[in-house]
């Protein structure tokens, strides 16, 4: 890469968190709260940041509301499951993590779950 170039890393935190969540076992913190999720999305960080050294680093959200997927299609979404309340209560709890790693976050919605 040249000398002058920057690399920026754009974070889908909703599929790390998910992916994370379903990837390893049901932590709990001391307070009985889970934490599998934000334990792999720690991880994830840290990697990405150790081999990649990023200049410029953003999480990604989903935002609430209809997109253009349902726009094009009536059933988007119309049989999915509703989102498991651990995996819901780490993914508003997400954004503590990238605040923790000074990364900043891009969308506005904690439960874009819908």
């Amino acid at each position: 890469m040249a000398k002058n170039e920057k690399t920026l890393v754009l974070l889908d935190a909703h599929a790390i968190i998910h992916r994370a969540y379903h990837a390893l076992p049901d932590f709990l913190s001391s307070k009985g709260e889970p934490t599998g999720a934000l334990y792999g999305l720690s991880n994830m960080l840290m990697k990405i940041i150790a081999d990649l050294k990023p200049d410029y680093i953003v999480a990604c959200y989903d935002l609430p509301g209809k997109t253009f997927r349902h726009e094009a299609y009536d059933g988007y979404k119309a049989k999915r499951a509703k989102t498991e309340d651990a995996l819901v209560a780490q993914l508003e709890r997400s954004r503590e993590v990238f605040k923790a790693f000074d990364i900043p976050i891009a969308g506005s919605a904690t439960r874009a779950l819908a």
